[in-house]
């Protein structure tokens, strides 16, 4: 008999799906992918009639997890003057061997979830062991699970956050003040950037916002925001200082926050250091001196939405969350 698939909404994820979970689960998959036994076809981009916006096409394989995952989604920067969200999208988990669809999620949460994960994943093995403060800058729904993610790896004492819209980085930090118990400073993003041991981007800027004259020795950046070669968040002349990390090399010299520089001829393609996942398994080291500044440029890779949508999926099953639907 085909099993049912369950059907899950942003707020049941939101009010059920603990992120805490899912940060061991993305980084064994980190580190799982670098045996190569994943699949994981290149992300498919439609530019859409009209410069209305974009569609993608993101799947993989994780063989860790034995489940496979496509996701769909949509941005439509114009909807904002309809009311309407400016990305949309599902995530699908099937079983590799059946063909069988388990789950449908709301993706752009789940996507923000696993993203901030490996943000997290990133400041754990590369920040500092005494760091103290964590800036985030950008407190759209990405940068409140980078909040979230972020705060749970390191027993940080304070949390500065920036975003251009003031009022909105106001709601993050009252909202998530009293669930971490830390203190949580609206503050420019200069001001949260020079007192920093990490600092963690989370926008879809094109224009950079972490300028290089800011950024202590010995800190680490967690850079999650650009995963188009069009967006940019750090000021480019700080990239040479950095030691840099991807989640996936090839995948980021062509779309990630290094990819401008990359054209620019102010880093050349061998600018990595190394996957994030090769730092876990002990290939690669990570940070070799207090005094380095640490990069992890994130651009998403499909087998972290396989690792996500499991951990929803095994969550969502313990908990009997969700509509449950019988396609056949």
């Amino acid at each position: 008999m085909v099993r049912t698939t369950i059907v899950l909404t942003r707020a049941d994820v939101a009010g059920q799906i603990d992120i805490r979970e899912v940060i061991p689960a993305i980084e064994r998959c980190l580190a799982d992918h670098e045996k190569g036994e994943d699949l994981l076809p290149p992300k498919y981009i439609i530019d859409m009639p009209g410069g209305i916006g974009i569609s993608a096409c993101m799947a993989g394989y994780t063989k860790a997890a034995n489940m496979l995952t496509m996701k769909l989604g949509q941005e439509r920067k114009a909807n904002v003057d309809q009311s309407l969200p400016t990305i949309m999208g599902t995530l699908q988990l099937y079983d590799p061997e059946t063909g069988e669809l388990l789950m449908i999620v709301e993706s752009v949460l789940a996507t923000m979830y696993r993203t901030a994960a490996a943000a997290a994943v990133a400041a754990k093995h590369l920040a500092r062991q005494n760091s103290e403060v964590l800036a985030v800058i950008g407190a759209g729904q990405l940068g409140r699970q980078c909040v979230r993610a972020v705060a749970s790896v390191r027993p940080f004492r304070r949390i500065d956050l920036f975003d251009i819209r003031q009022p909105q980085a106001e709601q993050v930090a009252r909202d998530l003040a009293a669930e971490l118990c830390v203190p949580i400073r609206v503050a420019t993003a200069e001001e949260a950037c020079r007192e920093a041991d990490v600092i963690c981007t989370a926008t879809n800027s094109t224009e950079p916002i972490v300028m290089n004259r800011w950024v202590r020795p010995g800190t680490h950046l967690s850079c999650m925001g650009a995963d188009l070669h069009s967006k940019i968040e750090c000021e480019m002349t700080l990239l040479p200082r950095c030691r840099i990390f991807a989640d996936k090399m090839e995948q980021c010299v062509e779309r990630g926050e290094v990819s401008q520089a990359i054209e620019k001829k102010i880093l050349g393609r061998d600018c990595y250091a190394g996957n994030l996942g090769q730092v876990i398994t002990g290939q690669v080291p990570g940070r070799t001196s207090e005094d380095q500044v640490t990069l992890f440029d994130g651009i998403g890779l499909g087998v972290q939405d396989t690792t996500v949508a499991k951990s929803i999926y095994e969550q969502a099953t313990a908990k009997g969350l969700g509509t449950t639907i019988a396609f056949c």
